[in-house]
Parts: C-alpha cells; structure tokens; sequence
C-alpha cells in the first residue's frame, strides 16, 4: 500500500504529516523550525546599509537590498523543506504529497522541489494551518489520500 505525505508550511514553521490509511488519520512524523522568520529587519543585520554617491553631483544616498531579508529567509526554509521531501521521496517514504501551506511558501516551495518531487504532489492548498490539529489539517485534505 503507498503512503502520502502531508506538509503544512509557513515561512516559520513546517510540519510533515504521514497517513498510513487511505481515509485514515494523520501521524506527525517531522517538523521544522525556522525561528528568523520571525525576527526584524535589523535584528537580522549587524549594521545600516552601505552609502554610495550619485551619479550626477555630490548627493550621497543609502544603498537598498536587492531584496528584503524576510523573503531571502523564507527561500532558504523553502530549500530546506525541499530538502526533506526529496530524501523522503528517495527512501520511498511517500509516493503522493499533499501540501498546505501560505500563497508565498507555496510559491517558495514550488521553485525549490525537484522535478520527481514536484510529480508525486496530488493536491494543494493554499493555507496557513500551521498551528491548527490534525482534525483541521485533516478536514482540508481530501477523503481518500
């Protein structure tokens, strides 16, 4: 008999569930923890951002990151994630992967996964129940893993 997985994912908390049964229940078998996720912006840097001239005259400004350190550590949790299925899916651990997660991780999740990873997902849902019970989680799948 196959087996699925379950992930529910934010960009702080995942959580990989496993059902043994078709209709059966869950079993919490993994969880992952990303504890920047939920720190500021400067409690991520050790100091301001580098200055530059401008090009015309003799302003100075402020030089921005390409791109805000919150979306940078939620790429890496995405990779991290990734990670994880794909050694499940090379042990022959799961053979159908269902995912919950936000818009975003899913977005994160999608461009992190490899291609006979992304091919076992069976259904998706752009949720964040990160905290809620397996019953919630549960409801939120369909009756036949």
């Amino acid at each position: 008999m196959s087996k699925a997985w379950v992930l529910v994912a934010n960009h702080t908390h995942a959580r990989v569930f496993e059902a043994e049964k078709r209709a059966g229940a869950l079993n919490e078998i993994e969880s992952l923890v990303y504890p920047e996720g939920r720190m500021k912006g400067q409690e991520l840097l050790s100091d301001a951002p580098g200055r530059s001239f401008d090009s015309y005259g003799l302003g100075r400004h402020a030089m921005a990151e390409p791109t805000s350190l919150r979306k940078q550590g939620a790429q890496k949790f995405a990779r991290e994630i990734a990670h994880t299925l794909e050694k499940g899916r090379q042990e022959g651990r799961f053979d159908r992967l269902y995912i919950v997660a936000e818009p975003s991780m899913a977005g994160s999740l999608r461009t992190s996964m490899t291609s006979p990873c992304l091919a076992a997902i069976a259904g998706e849902s752009r949720k964040n129940l990160t905290t809620c019970d397996t019953e919630k989680i549960r409801a939120e799948l369909p009756t036949w893993l």
